[in-house]
């Protein structure tokens, strides 16, 4: 009886770990909007942001580009299946964007 209800808390712990990770893949044309830091990727010309969901977002197509990185920005955008040589993040195209007042935590 024991061993047959470890058994079944290894189960359903192995679940758990399979289900959790599973987040709904945004689809390429949904429009999304969120607040968030810009901040360099990899290369240093590509530009990043993570939503306080913590997807991280392709925003190297942003016009006009952030004078600087220091500021909160609410941003608007469309998901795009399009690639990036950025090859990081999920890809937003038709960017609107607007500077707020909060400062981004430093470092």
């Amino acid at each position: 009886m024991r061993a047959w209800l470890i058994a079944l808390a290894v189960g359903v712990v192995a679940l758990g770990l399979v289900v959790l990770p599973m987040q709904a893949a945004p689809n390429a044309g949904q429009r999304v909007s969120f607040s968030g830091c810009v901040v360099s990727g990899t290369p240093n010309a590509c530009l990043m942001i993570k939503s306080p969901d913590g997807i991280v977002y392709n925003v190297n197509a942003i016009t006009p580009r952030p004078r600087a990185l220091d500021r909160v920005i609410r941003v608007r955008g469309t998901i795009t299946d399009k690639a990036s040589v950025c090859d990081q993040g999920i890809v937003l195209d038709r960017i609107r964007w607007s500077r707020t007042r909060q400062h981004c935590p430093s470092g």
